[in-house]
C-alpha cells in the first residue's frame, strides 16, 4: 500500500508539472489584423484601447505572469498572473480588481468594477503566431462583444518606424 501512495504522488506531481509545461507563452511584438478582427470600440473592457491597440508588447514571465503593454503611452500596461487577482487598468484614472486563471490553452481573466463586468481570453493559434483576445463587456446598457486578432509580428526593428520616431542627438551640441 504505502507503494502505491508513492506512486499515486509521483504520478500527480508529473502530471502538474506537465500541464503547466503546456501551457503558451503569449510573450513577442503582436501586430493587429483587422480584417481578421471583429471590433466595436473600446476594444478591451472599461475602455481601454482606442487607436493605440494596434501593436501588442507581451512579456510572459518564468513566474507566468503575463504583462501586456501596447506601442504608445496612451494605454497604461496591464498584467494577469495566474491564480491571483490583480489590478488593471480601466478608463483614464480607474482601475478594475480581475483574477486570470489557465483553462487549457487558454488564459481567461475576469473582473468587476460597479456595474461593469469583464471576461477576457487570450489563445494562441496557427503554432503561436496568432493571438486571439475575445473580450466580452457587460454594463447596464448591454453586452458588447470584441474579437482581437493578432499577428507574431518582428521584433521592433529599426527606430524610424516606430510611432514616435528615434531622433539622432549625435551631432547636438551639449
Amino acid at each position: 500500500m504505502p507503494t502505491m501512495r508513492l506512486v499515486l504522488a509521483l504520478f500527480l506531481v508529473l502530471s502538474g508539472a506537465t500541464a503547466h509545461a503546456q501551457t503558451p507563452n503569449f510573450s513577442g511584438f503582436w501586430t493587429l489584423d483587422r480584417e481578421a478582427s471583429d471590433i466595436t470600440p473600446p476594444a478591451f473592457s472599461g475602455g481601454r484601447g482606442g487607436a493605440s491597440i494596434d501593436r501588442l508588447f507581451i512579456t510572459h514571465a518564468a513566474n507566468d505572469t503575463v504583462v501586456i503593454g501596447t506601442e504608445t503611452n496612451g494605454l497604461k500596461a496591464w498584467h494577469y498572473t495566474p491564480g491571483q487577482e490583480g489590478t488593471i487598468p480601466v478608463g483614464r484614472d480607474t482601475t478594475m480588481r480581475a483574477a486570470s486563471r489557465w483553462d487549457g490553452k487558454r488564459l481567461i481573466a475576469e473582473g468587476t468594477r460597479g456595474g461593469m463586468r469583464m471576461h477576457e481570453v487570450m489563445t494562441l493559434d496557427d503554432g503561436g503566431s496568432r493571438l486571439t483576445i475575445d473580450v466580452t463587456t457587460t454594463t447596464p446598457e448591454g453586452v458588447a462583444k470584441n474579437r482581437l486578432v493578432y499577428r507574431k509580428d518582428q521584433p521592433v526593428g529599426a527606430c524610424e518606424t516606430w510611432a514616435m520616431p528615434c531622433k539622432d542627438f549625435t551631432h547636438q551640441q551639449r
